[in-house]
């Protein structure tokens, strides 16, 4: 790496909002050719600083400077003129839109008050060969698979050709076959395009594998810049959080002939999106049940359905002793079935507050004639869900939009175990993006319910090795279809893989 100028460098700058200093005198470069990773917890002031350095907040104090020179942002329009972009975690791509025309978004060429649809592909085109990426670009971005749609965000941010790319945490939603490839290309982009990326992850391996320095925050402040040849993953965990934080998860021994007996749900096969999918599995009072497979696999898609949120051509499984062949999502609620979703912009109102997001499932308790909630009472009960979850937070009437993702987590799972007479939760992806204090406290709060509540839950990830922790049981999926069931002692990571893949047991 170079040792001339740094492309970036931040000097001491800081950020406040009411009653908290979100990032605290923070400094540290950024190199040509290099990618630096920033970890920390959540709330850690990460994104803070990232939105500082794309304009999107104003510096309280401090400064960062570009190839040696000052800048002064007054908007992300002028950080892009700089050359800095950034790929948010949420994706934020038109589903019916094509590659190409998502490419363009916010930057189309125009023939006359038409949008130059031959122009917009031949850019896309220019922009797909240049990073060396193999996406169709003719195809809506929502038939695309999610590493697909990642490499079309990252696409779109390199049509502004950047100096700086900000990606965080860009693997979160990816399969474990899509992973690898996808660090593949981030180190293309650094080593042939000599784009600089400040590389924003939980995932400890990925920093090792790809990053040359990485930045530690906590609690707003910087704990550590270091070189990665130097450093272990473990003093990356001491400076970041207090390991006191992480809580071992325990997995009581059960008798499975004796669960069995209390099986709450039960299925055999669905029809859905025109194919009759072999989903044959069972899932008892008091257990999680884990669901793997790589992304596409159709572990969301089976729950969806049961849980009425997704339409089916044919449905009919067993619930609670009941035969249920129909039902939309607020019938299912009312049977004391609940699915928390993969995206957590999907399980909130960002332009709500707090006592509003977590009253918005007891509509008929806490609403009004006219449909606003109930002052006393509502704020009552939202004091008495966000203690239970241990929310972080500065006033109920925020909005839950300006929480950090773990504390969005705990609010989206804590206001669905308060459903009354809850008997299974569906959590999916419930820990994608948080940081691994974060993640302890929802492997905590997942057990708890089970076997001190004795409440079902269907636990969907695409993070192997926090299944095969917290899991009674796995269902492994491939192709729409259950492909394997293995209770906790026969969990192998390598034979799991290999189910998920299509290969041993695809023919069952």
């Amino acid at each position: 790496m170079s040792n001339t100028t740094p492309l970036l460098s931040i000097k001491g700058i800081t950020k406040r909002f009411t009653g908290i200093t979100a990032v605290d005198h923070v400094s540290f470069d950024i190199h040509k050719n290099e990618v630096h990773a920033l970890i920390g917890e959540n709330g850690a002031g990460k994104s803070t600083l990232c939105k500082m350095l794309t304009g999107a907040y104003s510096i309280d104090e401090g400064h960062i400077e570009i190839d040696g020179k000052k800048v002064n942002f007054k908007g992300p329009a002028d950080s892009m003129k700089e050359g800095i972009n950034m790929v948010y975690q949420e994706r934020n791509l038109i589903g019916y839109m094509t590659a190409a025309q998502n490419i363009s978004l916010g930057t189309e060429i125009m023939k006359g008050i038409i949008m130059d649809q031959k122009a917009i592909m031949k850019r896309a085109e220019d922009v797909r060969e240049r990073l060396g990426v193999d996406v169709p670009l003719d195809v809506p971005v929502e038939k695309l698979g999610a590493g697909a749609q990642q490499l079309v965000e990252i696409m779109r941010a390199g049509s502004t050709m950047p100096k700086l790319l900000i990606l965080d945490e860009p693997t979160a939603s990816l399969g474990e076959g899509e992973i690898e490839p996808f660090l593949n290309f981030v180190k293309r982009l650094t080593k042939e395009l000599h784009i600089s990326v400040i590389y924003i992850t939980h995932k400890l391996e990925e920093i090792f594998t790809i990053a040359d320095k990485v930045t530690v925050m906590a609690d707003g402040k910087k704990t550590m810049t270091a070189d990665i040849p130097q450093i272990t993953q473990e003093e990356c965990v001491r400076a970041m959080i207090r390991s006191d934080k992480i809580k071992a998860v325990e997995v009581p021994e059960k008798d499975f002939s004796e669960l069995e007996k209390n099986k709450i749900l039960e299925v055999q096969e669905l029809t859905y999106d025109g194919r009759k999918h072999a989903v044959p599995f069972f899932v008892c009072k008091g257990e999680v049940v884990g669901f793997y497979g790589l992304v596409g696999a159709g572990r969301t898609e089976t729950m969806e359905v049961i849980s009425g949120i997704r339409m089916a051509d044919k449905k009919e499984f067993t619930f609670d002793g009941e035969v249920i062949t129909g039902g939309d999502s607020y019938k299912m609620i009312q049977k004391g079935m609940i699915l928390t979703p993969e995206l957590r912009i999907n399980g909130i109102f960002p332009t709500l507050n707090l006592v509003e997001n977590v009253c918005t499932l007891f509509v008929r308790k806490f609403a009004t004639k006219i449909g606003m909630v109930k002052g006393r009472e509502g704020r009552r009960f939202t004091e008495d869900v966000l203690k239970k979850n241990g929310t972080k937070y500065t006033s109920k009437n925020q909005l839950i939009s300006e929480l950090s993702g773990g504390n969005m987590q705990k609010i989206i799972i804590g206001r669905s175990v308060e459903v009354e007479n809850l008997k299974l939760l569906t959590v999916d992806e419930p820990t994608a993006g948080l940081d691994l204090g974060a993640k302890s406290e929802i492997y905590l709060k997942i057990r708890n319910l089970a076997d001190k509540m004795q409440k079902s839950v269907v636990f969907i990830s695409s993070e192997l090795e926090e299944l095969m922790k917290v899991c009674d049981r796995m269902y492994i999926f491939y192709n729409g279809d259950v492909v394997k069931e293995l209770k906790r002692k026969a969990f192998d990571k390598e034979a799991i893989l290999g189910y998920a893949l299509g290969g041993v047991g695809n023919g069952r």
